[in-house]
């Protein structure tokens, strides 16, 4: 399916010694380029990755080719830079839950990125017999009549631009603005049922994780929400993939179909909770000082909020279909204990926080078909979880899913660093950010390469046609 040798967005990398010396580098490159309007971009970012010394000063700019370089090289907002630290900091991945999943969630990057797309392809094809529905065609309704598209801009778009004719691409595949909008109504109405929503965040996520760390981004610890434990706990080895796979699936299909419930955000500490709580209301998460949820039973949660709102206190209805990590989970305990005692459970080969206990997890509670059932019944303790992994040597936060829902949950747990907000970054966009996947995400890569982490270059070029060039000395 992949159908460029080039990814369409490139990373440009630039360091010197000094603040001088990075600024007549940057100057210097950019009328490198204006002067060779004919390269290939492309050729030009591999070159800077693997031929440049890396030193303290550094610059990163995302760029589509070379009149966007140069456009960028003038926009601050655009041009990243940082002063490299001396020590250099591990990594911790963070793996969202439901709530920001969308569909087409990393499409662009399923369309270039041929590991992302070969994990997400294995995954789905897993996944087949268990959910009875291909989650690519749910993900990515409309994949088929977009490649086709895109092969035919590459074929036809500078033939017919050279004739001056102007085009509707869109007409001659045969697809108009109204069937995709159509197709995706009807894909988001599936994703959103429980039974497809939760494997299609472990795919998306287990995917992406796995293209970070074949370009060397790996993380030394890991925090999951909810659903993104048990990518954790498959990265760690904890799981097979394909344990977790069908782990995954079979817990999704007993929840789907207990009773309906509901959850509501709450602006309360953990220690304020328990006076609101009675049999119908159960606490789901803490995920900050002031920030809990509560699930229960749909006519409890309301006349909670209902409560709350007459007091002045601002809370939220989640949107959700059942009342999470909640006493209305208990009735698929036993059904969920016998699925995991076959499995071959490790202890976990990279350290991760535990939902449950908010604190490292133990080889023991790993391996025990027990704590998996009360990660299910139990409240993720988000914050005090962080809390515990900042300890561990001030980690950059990587959030491995889309939006960025964790990291603004971790700034609020550790805000008290004023340069925390540098070291935590997303990977994927929200759904209402209409930037594209691979710029979003490469802007990303960059930031962390200003921090001082070593990206494995060669292999983030392994997939395409790239050639070292001859660029100025200087640079």
């Amino acid at each position: 399916m992949l159908t460029s040798p080039y990814r369409p967005w490139q990373l440009l990398v630039l360091s010197a010694k000094t603040d001088s010396e990075l600024k007549t580098a940057t100057v210097k490159l950019a009328d490198y380029l204006r002067q060779h309007r004919d390269l290939n971009l492309a050729d030009v970012a591999h070159t800077l990755q693997r031929e440049q010394k890396a030193f303290k000063h550094r610059q990163t700019v995302v760029c589509r080719d070379i009149e966007d370089a140069l456009v960028a090289f003038e926009d601050s907002k655009r041009v990243l830079t940082n002063i490299q630290e001396t020590e250099k900091r591990p990594i911790a991945f963070m793996f969202p839950g439901l709530g920001t999943h969308y569909v087409n969630m990393a499409w662009e990057l399923y369309q270039v990125e041929a590991i992302f797309q070969k994990q997400v392809d294995y995954c789905c094809e897993f996944l087949k017999p268990r959910l009875a529905q291909d989650l690519r065609d749910v993900l990515y309704p409309d994949r088929f009549s977009q490649t086709q598209e895109q092969q035919l801009v590459q074929e036809n778009s500078q033939k017919y631009s050279q004739a001056g004719i102007g085009l509707d691409l869109r007409k001659m595949v045969g697809r108009s603005e109204r069937q995709t909008d159509t197709k995706i109504l009807s894909a988001t109405s599936l994703l959103n049922q429980t039974h497809l929503a939760q494997p299609a965040i472990f795919v998306i996520e287990y995917a992406l994780a796995q293209l970070l760390i074949s370009w060397g981004i790996r993380p030394q610890s890991m925090i999951g929400y909810s659903i993104g434990e048990y990518v954790a706990a498959t990265l760690a080895g904890v799981l097979s993939l394909d344990e977790g796979l069908t782990l995954i699936a079979a817990r999704a299909q007993m929840i789907d179909k207990l009773p309906g419930g509901a959850m509501l955000a709450v602006p309360f500490s953990e220690t304020e909770i328990p006076p609101i709580l009675n049999d119908n209301l159960s606490l789901s998460a803490v995920n900050g000082p002031s920030m809990c949820v509560i699930a229960g039973r749909i006519d409890a949660i309301e006349a909670l909020e209902q409560q709350l709102t007459r007091k002045g206190l601002a809370c939220r209805r989640l949107e959700t279909s059942h009342a999470f990590h909640s006493h209305m989970m208990e009735a698929v305990s036993s059904n969920l204990r016998e699925l995991v005692k076959g499995f071959n459970l490790q202890a976990p080969e990279i350290p991760y926080i535990s939902n449950i206990t908010g604190t490292w997890i133990t080889a023991a509670e790993a391996t025990n078909p027990d704590y998996w059932v009360k990660h299910l019944c139990q409240p993720v303790l988000f914050a005090p979880g962080i809390q515990e992994l900042w300890k561990h040597k001030y980690p950059i936060l990587l959030e491995i899913g889309p939006g960025q829902t964790l990291g603004s949950f971790a700034f609020q747990c550790i805000e008290n660093n004023p340069a925390v907000s540098q070291i935590i970054l997303p990977s994927l966009r929200y759904s209402y950010d209409k930037k594209p996947d691979l710029a979003f995400l490469l802007k990303t890569l960059g930031r962390l390469w200003l921090a001082g982490f070593q990206i494995d270059w060669s292999q983030f070029n392994a997939h395409e046609c790239r050639h070292l060039i001859p660029l100025p000395k200087s640079l």
